[in-house]
């Protein structure tokens, strides 16, 4: 990646700059400087080169939080923006540059204010990326973001790292103590992972701890019966279980005999309950048989309601027909119709007259309409002619205040005039010196300037004089100390080398190998004696499964044979079932074949048989309920044992998983025996005795320990060393300090004294320059006493005469404008008073028209009223006539319709009465022919009986039929139930009596359910203590796999945290450290190589101290406190290039820029210095050194100066010395 140009515009103190690396003569060199004074902006353009790159800054980072006021804008401080230039309304930074595809492109970073003003709100800051033409838009705000990281290959750290060489860290670096120089380092290559992945590591530890700890806790509190425990509880519960099917077979045995006193009771009751329903059916029949039969004949009367509803609606509508008749018999419409047609002829004959008077009034009314039309036109014309009087009368008044005003403008002008011409006639060297005052203003200046910088070198002269004094005084005293100093560090260096010898003895790696070779071969021996345990534990739980295993297959099989009795029980009952209910079958049919037609049946007693059958007969229904009651028994029985069949097969089948579970565990711990027990089979034969272990270690740890000592007393003593190191060389950079002062103080000194000759010298020539423009003695004498107010004093005075120049020629050009205006103005008026003369004489005429046509139209109309109301008027009347004419002839048509239709409505009737009269004597046949049928089967019955039973309502007497159908049914069922049971208690007292008294049994059975509520306690007691023990054992199985799990993980991360963990990450820390300073000073020794070919850098052992190796001194290693200035800044260089070259790794950085170092350097060290940058430049890269050292100015020829002005701002020119 190189630059190529570089343009800023108001940033900081640069209002515009423009640097080109292409063009000479920054082409032709590889070693530019960039030089000014103190806050000249010389670190602004490298923030440009950031800004035009990322959109940020280095300087600019600190502060992500706050907020200040920025003109009138709440920013951060980190923000970019604050670097536009006060005043400004817009600015940017612009870089031209090859990227590492080889082609070239321009990047823009620019901010503008709203509206392009200077009290617009701050908008936000854009980043573009452009063509090499700077023309096409590539890309804008994210997008140019990544497309520059893509083209440019290093993200901002990196380039800040990389081309902006950070080379005052490294001073600092080489001085700092173990600790420091690792967060140093950590921050110059941004590898703070690494702490916090110590922190991670500390942490993860730290939670795996605590959880392994919390199980333990946990699986300490599950308890397991002892074997005899287990053994003893297992044979109770098979001799409980034994003595509980005793007592189940006796138990069913006595439910046998109890269940046929059960019956017994059951028949007899049922027979009682039975009579006394037959009783009580047969009594309600008895009471409720009036309503019965009254309900009977209700229904029988519903044949004949169909007529009698018709015969009462016939005589309902001949009724009405008569009442119709009677009411068009007592209207006369005759008369109506007389009287109406007298009424039409008088209408007609008022409609004539009203259209006669409308034909007389035509002419007239057309006569009036002429009139008022000529009346509008005159009208017309005198409302125009009166608006031009009026428009006519304005303009005539505007002219003749404008004549006046212009009179009254021109009389002042002519005065001002002869005032300012008298006013300028007094100063005629003031008029000859307002023709050249640009130059004499800018020779006025200059002397100004001359005059200033020469009072603030006379101060500048005294205060060097005082810091001559200070400095030499101040070398006079550090001298002594440095030897002092020097005698330590000497005496301090033969220690430390003495503990490096005794350090190199030990062998760190060798014994850290050994140490885990031993940890490894214990944790192999334990491993294999818990797995030992483990494995003796698991045998027993397997024996006791399969001791469970052939329990629970006994337990199947007397379940399969408990099944297998059930079945065949199911099945008998099922045939027993079947064979009754075809039975019943037989039984029906024959009952069908005794139905006859008409006959009652004896079972309902209908008298139709549509189905020839439709009840069974109660008897054999009682036998089909009790059989299938015996079936549901026995399927309910069925059920159980099938239940508790798969329950028992379910448990065995458990049984079987854990066993299966716990062999191929055994397997498992087998293949891990196998596995560790390679594992110590590969281990050498001294390991493999675990008596020699601990000493072994005992020795390790010794020599370790020793080791650790020696290196902690060696950081001790290099920091003992260091710091008086360090002290002597700030007493040494003190002295030099001191030294470079009193140099540079006299050099100051000499150059104020030439720069204040020329001074003098200056002011001078100006003093006489300006004396030849303006020869007023008395100002010349307050100017060369006072030059600032005698300037400004004159500056006011030329000002004051401009004024009065310009203003002099502007009243003139007035007075010549007005006098045409006048002029003008005068001939407009009189054009305007002609044209109203005109206009008056217009509207006289067209108002007398006017007047004459308004007395020919009140003669014939009043002039209130319009002609077309007039005629209107006329037209209404003929209108309301004819409708009158209308309305009363169809008034008449419709008397002569109504007449019409009422003779054919009378007709109508007449004939409907004859056929309702008709219809009605045949209804009254056909009922009569009903009712003396009916009296012949129910004698009781009546007409008006009938008429009553019609109104009685269906939902009354339909219920009582249905409920007399159900007695009856009841009563039969009853019947037949009754003979059924009585048959059931004939059988049951014949067959099976048992030989014990219902007493007897009672109390038997009382006591075998005791005995089996305490077996059904001991057994629940004995099993609940088994299945507790079963489920903690399964339980401590399945979590041991948990727990050897997370100690797995906890001795995992234990030793990881032992190795690399702790709360601050500082061990993770150092550690990555050490192998990135290694790395950073293999890149730095190849740029120290070509810098200077004495020195070499290497680190001491496996810590962060930094040595020097010096070949010239038969390779010595020594502290690199014992640098020089010079030498020191050579390694910081080399540092610096290091770290470049290791953030831009494959990256091509032909660029590069150093901004700190140079100032605090001697001439010797200087001199050195830049031998080192002229070598770096041979590499072939482009490289600006940032400093305002004046023999760094010297040596480089090449330089972009940047200099302040007055104002606040700074140029920027190229040039070569």
């Amino acid at each position: 990646m190189r630059i190529l140009t570089i343009e800023v515009k108001n940033l900081a103190s640069l209002p515009e700059a423009h640097i080109d690396f292409n063009a000479a003569p920054l082409k032709n060199t590889g070693l530019f400087a960039i030089t000014g004074e103190t806050g000249a902006g010389k670190s602004t353009l490298l923030d440009a080169i950031c800004l035009a790159f990322y959109g940020k800054t280095a300087r600019l980072k600190s502060d992500s939080k706050n907020k200040v006021a920025f003109n009138g804008d709440e920013i951060k401080l980190s923000d970019p923006r604050h670097l536009l230039r006060r005043g400004t309304v817009s600015g940017h930074a612009q870089v031209k540059f090859m990227a590492q595809d080889g082609a070239q492109y321009t990047a823009r970073w620019q901010v503008a204010r709203a509206r392009n003003k200077i009290d617009g709100r701050i908008k936000e800051a854009e980043l573009i990326l452009l063509d090499a033409s700077g023309e096409q838009v590539l890309a804008q705000k994210s997008n140019a973001k990544q497309k520059l990281l893509q083209l440019i290959g290093l993200n901002f750290e990196q380039f800040t790292r990389a081309v902006l060489l950070a080379q005052h860290d490294f001073a600092a670096f080489l001085k700092a103590n173990a600790d420091e120089r690792a967060q140093l380092l950590e921050c110059l290559t941004a590898t703070e992972q690494f702490s916090r992945v110590g922190k991670a590591i500390f942490e993860f530890h730290k939670q795996k701890s605590e959880a392994l700890t919390s199980f333990k806790q946990k699986l300490g509190d599950i308890e397991l019966l002892s074997d005899d425990e287990l053994v003893l509880k297992q044979d109770q519960l098979t001799e409980l279980q034994q003595q509980q099917n005793q007592l189940q077979v006796k138990a069913k045995e006595l439910d046998l005999h109890l269940g046929w006193y059960t019956a017994k009771s059951k028949l007899e009751q049922q027979i009682t309950a039975l009579t006394s329903n037959l009783s009580d059916q047969e009594a309600l029949l008895i009471d409720r048989s009036d309503e019965l039969k009254r309900a009977y004949l209700a229904q029988l009367t519903q044949q004949i309601a169909d007529n009698r509803i018709q015969a009462k609606q016939l005589k309902a509508h001949i009724a009405r027909a008569q009442e119709d008749l009677k009411t068009l018999a007592a209207q006369d419409l005759q008369s109506d119709i007389a009287a109406q047609d007298s009424v039409v002829q008088v209408n007609i004959a008022q409609l004539s007259s009203a259209e006669a008077l409308l034909e007389k009034h035509q002419p007239d009314i057309a006569k009036v309409r002429e009139l008022d039309q000529v009346r509008s036109e005159h009208a017309k014309f005198a409302a125009q002619f009166k608006e031009q009087i009026a428009q006519q009368h304005v303009l005539e008044k505007q002219y003749v205040q404008s004549q006046q005003t212009l009179q009254a403008q021109l009389a002042a002008l002519e005065a001002e005039k002869n005032q300012l011409d008298a006013k300028l006639r007094q100063s005629p060297k003031l008029i000859s010196l307002c023709a050249s005052w640009p130059q004499t203003f800018e020779v006025l200046q200059q002397y100004l300037r001359e005059y200033s910088d020469r009072q603030a070198l006379l101060t500048e002269q005294s205060a060097l004089q005082a810091q001559h004094q200070a400095a030499l005084q101040a070398v006079m005293q550090v001298q002594p100390q440095c030897v002092n100093i020097e005698q330590q560090v000497n005496a301090v260096q033969a220690e430390v080398n003495q503990l490096q010898h005794s350090l190199g003895e030990l062998d760190y790696e060798k014994l850290q190998f050994q140490r885990s070779q031993l940890n490894k071969a214990q944790q192999a021996l334990d491993q294999q004696h818990l797995l030992n345990n483990e494995l003796v534990q698991l045998q027993a739980q397997i024996d006791g499964l399969r001791h469970q295993q052939h329990s629970a297959e006994a337990q199947r099989k007397d379940a399969e044979h408990q099944d297998e009795l059930t079945r065949q029980q199911l099945n008998l009952t099922q045939e027993n079932l079947h064979q009754v209910k075809l039975r019943a079958s037989d039984n029906i049919s024959a009952l069908r074949g005794q139905l006859e037609h008409g006959k009652e049946c004896m079972v309902c007693g209908a008298t139709e048989h549509p189905y020839r059958v439709d009840h069974i007969d109660s008897h054999w229904q009682q036998l089909i309920r009790d059989f299938a009651s015996q079936y549901q028994a026995a399927e309910k029985a069925r059920q159980q044992t099938q239940a508790r069949y798969h329950e028992v097969v379910s448990h065995l089948e458990q049984i079987n998983g854990q066993l299966q579970a716990a062999l191929q565990q055994k397997a498992q711990l087998m293949n891990k025996q196998q596995v560790n027990q390679a594992v110590l089979d590969e281990l050498p034969e001294s390991l493999r005795h675990v008596d020699q272990h601990t000493e072994q270690l005992r020795l390790i740890d010794e020599q370790l320990a020793l080791y650790s000592e020696l290196s902690k007393t060696q950081q001790q003593k290099f920091q003992v060393l260091q710091q008086s190191q360090q002290q002597l060389q700030t007493l040494q950079s003190s002295l030099t300090h001191h030294q470079q002062q009193l140099q540079a103080i006299e050099q100051s000194q000499t150059t104020l004294n030439q720069r204040d000759n020329e001074l003098i010298q200056s002011c001078e020539q100006l003093s006489k320059r300006v004396a030849e423009v303006y020869d007023d003695e008395q100002w010349l004498t307050q100017f060369t006493n006072a030059p600032e107010p005698a300037i400004n004093i004159l500056s006011d005075q030329v000002n004051v005469l401009n004024t009065q120049q310009d203003h002099y020629a502007q009243v003139v050009k007035n007075i010549e404008q007005c006098i045409p205006q006048q002029q003008t103005t005068q001939a407009l008026l009189d054009k305007v008073r002609l044209q109203l003369h005109n206009l008056n004489a217009q509207l006289n005429e067209h108002q007398q028209l006017s007047e004459h046509a308004e007395i020919q139209r009140s003669a014939l109309l009043a002039l209130d009223t319009t002609p077309e109301r007039w005629h209107q008027q006329l037209q209404d009347g003929v209108s309301a006539i004819q409708q009158q004419v209308q309305s009363h002839k169809d008034k008449l048509a419709q008397l002569n319709k109504q007449h019409d239709e009422k003779v054919l409505r009378q007709a109508h009737l007449n004939q409907q009465v004859d056929e309702y009269q008709s219809t009605l004597e045949e209804n009254q046949l056909r009922f009569l022919d009903w009712f003396a049928h009916a009296q012949q089967q129910h004698p009781v019955l009546t007409e008006v009986l009938v008429e009553e039973l019609l109104d009685w309502q269906p939902a009354i007497w339909q219920p009582l039929i249905e409920q007399a159908k159900l007695l009856e049914q009841q009563r039969d069922t009853t019947k037949s139930q009754l003979a059924h049971v009585k048959s059931n208690l004939v059988d049951h007292l014949e067959h099976a009596k048992p030989e014990r008294l219902l007493s007897e049994i009672t109390t038997a059975l009382n006591d075998i359910n005791e005995q089996q509520a305490q077996l059904q306690t001991h057994i629940v007691t004995v099993s609940v203590a088994l299945q507790a023990h079963r489920d903690n054992a399964e339980k401590l199985q399945s979590q041991q796999g948990v727990l050897q799990q997370m100690q797995a993980d906890y001795e995992h991360w234990h030793l990881l945290n032992r190795l690399l963990g702790d709360a601050t990450g500082k061990t993770m820390r150092n550690l990555a450290q050490t192998q990135t300073l290694k790395i950073l000073l293999h890149y730095a020794n190849h740029h120290l190589a070509s810098l200077s070919r004495r020195y070499r850098l290497t680190v001491i052992g496996q810590s962060l101290e930094i040595a020097i190796i010096d070949r010239d001194m038969a390779d010595e290693q020594r502290s690199v406190n014992t640098l020089s200035g010079g030498e020191s800044f050579l390694v910081s260089l080399a540092l610096a290039l290091g770290l470049a070259s290791l953030s831009s790794n494959q990256v091509q950085i032909n660029s590069l820029f150093i901004d700190e170092g140079f100032g605090t350097l001697d001439p010797e060290t200087l001199s050195v210095a830049l031998d080192a940058l002229d070598a770096l430049q041979s590499q072939g890269r482009k490289v600006g050194v940032i400093s305002h050292v004046a023999q760094m100015t010297e040596r480089v020829a090449t330089q972009i100066r940047i200099k302040k002005q007055s104002g606040g701002y700074s140029t920027v020119t190229t040039k070569e010395s």
